[in-house]
């Protein structure tokens, strides 16, 4: 992933202002020119003991033109909450070290540690946008992540399955069957990071095999969406999955600073994510106050198909799902090879770089691909004194305006080096001599 543009790390720091789920922000976000004109306006007003007069009218004047655009009244009540709620964005920001864009940006992606993408991002989730319908609660700003962003788009339709972190066998071993029968159709799976019904869905997508191969393919893409900043993903317990699910093509994500910790509050608004971000959400196994029966909520007034494993009456930890099947919200997941019901047609995983390597460097008679492209990005690192490594050349195409995956580049220079055009050297990629 390249370095976040202006954009995006406008956004990081409005995060960082808001910190959480936040309809005002957006609301005024709404009615700004842009996230980068909104943060440079917010990061004046921090600078002044008092804020300015025409600082405050500017941000009212936001404010106002988001609702409006919103399609809301502004009533004195809502500006009343505004100005609250302004006077805690400025005080956070007032805590952010540096000021210049490059500075922000070092901080927000712990040194490049992490990818933020925007609504503009090729790689954006755009079912989240279905949020705006809340007007409590508004999609998030960015989202920061660990791992593949493309697996984030790889599928139209995900699967969400949830439920509880002390789950029994069966309840695991449901979530496990539907997660790998999903995902061996090429569907995405969607869960939280918890011990239980998270880490089953998880392992059972990483484990997919394709109907008839007897063979497990790499990979079954996966996304946990955390509580907290990546700084605090957790459990521990989980730690060996979540590399796997990183090496594998999956994606760990939050809406939240690094450093945020994951207070109870925050699980349930990120609950609010998951149902956002899945077509069908299936609720494994949960007990009468289980919070996978607010990600049911959410699914609910999201209209996703929300379905519900049923259990015996005899167990607390089926309360939940039975409930949800008796009062009408959920349908029943009535056998373990429901997939077809469940999810939309089999697929193979969607190539949102359409416009790749391949397709733009074909020759036009049909013949080999040029490999100038590579060259070009190899020799626009070592101008810079930098090392040539895929993920380097990557970034250098992009600003290009070509937008190739990682496995198009890797696959790429493997075909270069073994036709010796280029050499792999300590510090990265080369072109061959002669």
């Amino acid at each position: 992933m390249p370095a976040p543009d202006a954009e995006t790390v406008s956004r990081a720091v409005l995060t960082a202002a808001i910190n959480g789920a936040d309809a005002l922000m957006f609301a005024t976000l709404k009615g700004s020119d842009s996230a980068e004109a909104l943060a440079a306006t917010l990061m004046s007003a921090a600078r002044h003991e008092t804020m300015p007069p025409a600082i405050r009218n500017a941000l009212d004047g936001c404010f106002a033109t988001g609702l409006s655009r919103l399609g809301r009244k502004v009533q004195p009540k809502a500006m009343r909450a505004f100005h609250t709620a302004l006077n805690g964005w400025i005080r956070r920001l007032r805590t952010l070290p540096g000021s210049s864009m490059d500075e922000l940006a070092e901080r927000m992606t712990d040194g490049g540690g992490m990818w933020i993408i925007a609504p503009h991002s090729p790689y954006w989730p755009h079912q989240l946008d279905d949020l705006v319908t809340r007007k409590d609660w508004a999609p998030p700003l960015c989202l920061w992540g660990l791992g593949d962003p493309e697996s984030l788009v790889r599928c139209d339709s995900p699967l969400a399955i949830v439920g509880s972190r002390a789950a029994d066998d069966y309840g695991c071993t449901v979530a496990q069957e539907l997660a790998a029968q999903a995902a061996a159709d090429g569907h995405l799976v969607v869960s939280g990071g918890a011990m239980g019904i998270d880490a089953a869905a998880h392992l059972g997508a990483l484990a997919a095999v394709p109907p008839g191969s007897g063979a497990a393919i790499p990979p079954g893409r996966t996304v946990a969406v955390f509580a907290g900043g990546l700084h605090h993903i957790g459990p521990q317990r989980n730690r060996r999955l979540f590399e796997r699910m990183r090496r594998q093509g999956g994606a760990l994500i939050s809406e939240l600073c690094p450093d945020v910790i994951p207070e109870s509050h925050r699980f349930l608004l990120r609950n609010r994510l998951i149902a956002a971000l899945a077509s069908s959400v299936v609720v494994a196994q949960a007990r009468p106050r289980s919070g996978a029966l607010n990600t049911a909520r959410w699914a609910s007034d999201l209209n996703r198909q929300l379905y519900a494993v049923p259990g015996p009456i005899t167990s607390p930890r089926n309360a939940g799902c039975n409930s949800l099947i008796h009062i009408g919200m959920a349908m029943i997941i009535s056998s373990m090879r429901c997939i077809d019901e469940i999810c939309h047609t089999a697929h193979p995983p969607i190539d949102r770089t359409a416009d790749s390597i391949a397709s733009q460097d074909a020759a036009p008679d049909g013949g080999t691909r040029s490999a100038q492209p590579i060259l070009d990005a190899i020799a626009a690192c070592r101008r810079r004194h930098s090392p040539a490594t895929a993920d380097l050349i990557l970034a250098e195409l992009q600003t290009t305006g070509m937008s190739p995956g990682v496995e198009q580049v890797l696959a790429e220079l493997a075909r270069l080096e073994l036709e010796g055009v280029i050499v792999r050297e300590r510090t990265g990629y080369a072109v061959a001599d002669g």
